[in-house]
């Protein structure tokens, strides 16, 4: 017998055409995030009280210097006054600050050291004072109107300078740079 042929192979099938596409849906917006709440402050802390140093007091906030005839141990909101009868310079620190003022030897033409009576100023760019170590006295403390005076020493041991009598307020009980001057 002649063999059998083989069947004739199936046609293949056409492809199946794919669906048409979704339509592709509208974003969906995403969700608004609830809003942020603040953030809680901090407490604020009390303000620290000032404390003004002594020879000072407390003025609204602001520390300023005691007047002449007053005193502060610091700490304060006012200042106290000196003993009857004494004063003080300004930005005295105790009532162990105070005195009993003393006219000045030489008048008011020139500055005056009010708790020694000592005269003292600004000249030809130095600092001087009167010298009251070799004055003639008639008690052991302050001036007593004597003629003499001295140059100053300064903070590097030579003499103080300065333009005006004010800047001689500091140095005015340093000791003489010299011999004293009539």
């Amino acid at each position: 017998p002649a063999p059998t042929p083989a069947p004739p192979p199936a046609p293949t099938p056409a492809p199946t055409p794919a669906p048409p596409p979704a339509p592709t849906p509208a974003p969906t917006p995403a969700p608004t995030p609830a809003p942020t709440p603040a953030p809680t402050p901090a407490p604020t802390p009390a303000p620290t009280p000032l404390v003004c140093p002594a020879g000072q007091f407390d003025n609204n906030g602001t520390c300023e210097m005691c007047a002449e005839g007053t005193f502060s141990v610091g700490g304060s909101d006012s200042c106290d006054a000196c003993p009857e009868g004494q004063t003080s310079e300004s930005g005295a620190v105790s009532a162990d600050a105070c005195f009993v003022a003393r006219a000045c030897a030489w008048g008011d033409k020139h500055m005056c050291d009010r708790e020694t009576g000592c005269t003292f100023g600004c000249e030809s760019d130095y600092c001087w004072s009167q010298c009251d170590a070799l004055c003639p006295r008639l008690s052991n403390d302050g001036c007593h109107g004597c003629s003499e005076w001295c140059w100053l020493t300064g903070s590097a041991g030579k003499w103080e300078f300065c333009t005006e009598n004010s800047q001689c307020v500091g140095v005015r009980r340093n000791a003489c740079a010299g011999a004293c001057t009539y």
